[in-house]
């Protein structure tokens, strides 16, 4: 089977998932709801201590809910052919682990962030509309201040730093065959690489002649690590395992 078979089948799965997609659909519409009254109050200077109190829970709730969801989500992506025991007759349809792994994750990512990109719509529309001079002033200060050596660091450090949750996570799924384990294991490995990573770099944080660009290229370099590493764990035991 072509990779680009592969990774639309995914796609579809994915589109088709849902359970998910009403989670993605309640998120959304408290998103909508918070930004939306949130603009209002401030534009009315309204003081209604309900109204405000039902904007905070609103806020906490929908801050909440994303936090939750950007873990259980692609969780749930990775460990949905574990969970449906539909792997193993993935692997004999001639499907290679290697293709599988990293169409896995691609759509695993790209779905991810589709979502995110659904949820947050309608709150950034509405600052764009309501105050685009804000926006304006930050875009001139962003490029008056700043040049793109400093951006870029910053940027490349969010981009691997993204990527290496990702891989992580994938690894956690295949090590313990889609089970709930995985969550755990994810946690574990995020301390210890964070353990390892803080030993590294806060003898470092001493030193006054290092930049900030220093510090988020550093991050950086790590991430790559986390990246390798993980993504060499991960198809080393996906290729060992018995389904």
């Amino acid at each position: 089977m072509e990779l680009k078979n592969i990774f639309k089948m995914e796609m579809f799965k994915n589109r088709n998932d849902k359970p998910y997609l009403l989670v993605i659909a309640i998120l959304t519409v408290m998103a909508a709801v918070a930004s939306i009254m949130g603009v209002s109050m401030i534009e009315t200077s309204s003081e209604m201590s309900t109204l405000v109190f039902i904007e905070i829970l609103l806020v906490v709730f929908t801050i909440l809910g994303l936090s939750i969801f950007s873990l259980l989500y692609p969780f749930h992506l990775l460990n949905v052919d574990y969970k449906n025991k539909v792997i193993s007759l993935i692997f004999a349809s001639g499907v290679s682990r290697e293709k599988y792994y990293f169409v896995k994750i691609s759509a695993t990512i790209l779905t991810c962030l589709i979502a995110t990109l659904v949820i947050l719509f309608i709150p950034m529309v509405t600052f764009l509309l309501v105050y685009p001079e804000v926006f304006v002033e930050m875009m001139q200060h962003i490029f008056e201040e700043f040049t793109i050596s400093d951006i870029l660091p910053f940027v490349l450090m969010a981009v691997f730093s993204w990527l290496a949750y990702y891989v992580m996570l994938t690894t956690s799924v295949i090590i313990t065959k889609g089970k709930v384990a995985g969550i755990f294991l994810f946690f574990g490995f995020s301390f210890a690489v964070s353990t390892i990573q803080s030993m590294f770099s806060f003898p470092l944080l001493f030193s006054m002649e290092n930049g900030i660009n220093f510090y988020l290229n550093l991050a950086t370099v790590f991430s790559i690590v986390k990246i390798v590493v993980f993504v060499l764990v991960g198809l080393s035991v996906l290729r060992k395992q018995n389904l």
